[in-house]
């Protein structure tokens, strides 16, 4: 009984140790997931180095395709520009950005041919 007893008490300890680290100390990242298109897409907003980094990564079909992609946050625009998908059909786009200058954060990717990926998180 007491070992049944000591179990549960150290179930609960390690719960309430993962739970508080994942509300006060876990890291400081937001993310969005989707699809447009057939298309998965991810969005991550996270504390770097003082700063926040800004990172979109798009599963296409194909390599070697070209996307036009903006980066903004708050309206203001962190990246512009043109990129191809890999070898593996991936995009990766990677950015810095400052917490002061807002919290929402926006990519649009659109391929040379079809609709726009939008994707947006509020941090």
């Amino acid at each position: 009984m007491k070992k049944a007893v000591l179990a549960v008490v150290v179930v609960v300890v390690v719960a309430a140790g993962v739970i508080a680290w994942a509300v006060w100390g876990g890291d400081d990242e937001v993310v969005a997931r989707d699809t447009c298109d057939g298309r998965s897409y991810e969005l991550t907003v996270e504390d770097e180095d003082g700063g926040l980094e800004v990172t979109f990564e798009l599963q296409s079909a194909d390599a070697g395709e070209t996307w036009q992609v903006l980066i903004e946050q708050g309206g203001r625009t962190l990246l512009e520009g043109e990129r191809v998908t890999d070898e593996d059909a991936e995009l990766d786009v990677d950015v810095p950005a400052r917490a002061e200058d807002g919290d929402e954060f926006t990519v649009t990717a659109t391929p040379a041919e079809g609709e726009p990926c939008v994707a947006t998180v509020t941090r």
